[in-house]
């Protein structure tokens, strides 16, 4: 119920802005999810147990005034608010989660459409493990953790009135990109049935202008840490510095390739657990490699997914691929926030945070 009230006092205050704003098409929607939480590893198999999840939403729709908005159909931008009961209160507690998340219209009409929705932000679990009071929770390592969802639904219009019903087939996950360990990750198939309510303002041209400018090339650094192991909790903090060139396809499609330099004392410490990680030399904890990926732009957003290889890393610690999901948010005109999530066949390595500039 709390979540709820701030959910309605958060709501009110973007419906405010949005009123205010007169011209948008926007709408409010409660979905309820019903699921189960889903072992993918041994060590899991006892948090498995049915969930239930509640959500609010609010959403801006029809972004015809933006030129990426007219590159998707229906596109929709939405914030939401979500309260999951994990089914273990002693294990896995409760969840409370905000962010955004973004959906277009697959197939279908102004009636009845098939939309596809991702989603992304910042959760707190009530529980997680700890070696005197948790220890069966072999998942989560951490209250704050990340959100990332995807859902397929089917929206139906019941006309002028402005009511809709949607029923779908969604997922949700959560993990720490092993910032703190253990980090298996918990996920939950969830169904999702819900009601919307669409309200109308003013019509607004689309502004053919407004146009966002693709770099050709920009250089970035982040910064991470993580920890290895339950057995060693040392924490050991990565940098990553790259340089990318951005290939232009469409305005909301950009292919990517780059070359980074990977900082990562983890080497070391995987061949010799008992060893000084001070002054350790360049070779011994760095990793080169070469990425190549595709990104979208929606809003001031770029979301992408990399693949990468290195050509040089000092031990046989990680394979020679990874993958990578991040995204961009473009601050000022050169200048952006990034955050990435960089794994080895779905294992995470880190979650970082870092800065870039558009050459």
């Amino acid at each position: 119920m709390r979540c709820l009230f701030i959910a309605l006092i958060l709501t009110s205050l973007h419906l405010t802005e949005v009123k205010a704003q007169q011209g948008r098409l926007y709408s409010l929607g409660v979905n309820a999810m019903p699921g189960f939480l889903v072992a993918h590893r041994e060590d899991s198999k006892n948090l498995e147990a049915h969930v239930m999840g509640y959500e609010l939403q609010w959403s801006r729709r029809n972004i015809v005034e933006r030129p990426w908005g007219k590159e998707y159909d229906h596109a929709e931008i939405g914030l939401n608010l979500l309260y999951m009961d994990l089914g273990n209160p002693d294990l896995t507690g409760k969840v409370f989660c905000i962010g955004p998340n973004f959906e277009t219209r697959v197939l279908g009409n102004e009636r009845n459409a098939l939309q596809f929705r991702a989603g992304s932000g910042v959760a707190y679990l009530t529980q997680k493990f700890d070696v005197y009071n948790n220890r069966r929770n072999q998942a989560i390592g951490s209250n704050l953790n990340a959100l990332m969802q995807l859902r397929l639904n089917w929206l139906h219009s019941f006309g002028n009135s402005g009511l809709e019903s949607n029923i779908g087939i969604g997922i949700t996950h959560f993990s720490n990109g092993s910032f703190r360990v253990p980090n298996l990750g918990v996920n939950m198939p969830t169904l999702w049935l819900g009601v919307n309510r669409r309200c109308h303002s003013k019509h607004i041209r689309a502004d053919a202008s407004d146009t966002i400018r693709v770099p050709d090339w920009t250089v970035y650094a982040a910064y991470a840490f993580k920890e290895r192991s339950l057995a060693n909790t040392t924490t050991f903090k990565i940098i990553n510095l790259g340089v990318e060139r951005i290939f232009y396809n469409k305005l909301t499609r950009q292919w990517r390739v780059g070359a980074e330099l990977f900082f990562d004392k983890t080497h070391a410490f995987g061949k010799d657990p008992e060893r000084e990680l001070k002054g350790l030399k360049p070779q011994e904890m760095t990793e080169l490699a070469v990425f190549g990926g595709h990104q979208w732009l929606i809003y001031k957003v770029h979301f992408f997914f990399d693949l990468g290889v290195y050509l040089y890393k000092p031990s046989t610690e990680k394979l020679f691929v990874y993958e990578r999901l991040g995204f961009k948010y473009q601050i000022m005109d050169h200048w952006y926030f990034r955050s990435t999530l960089k794994a080895h066949l779905g294992i995470a390595d880190f979650l970082d945070w870092g800065i870039g500039y558009k050459l």
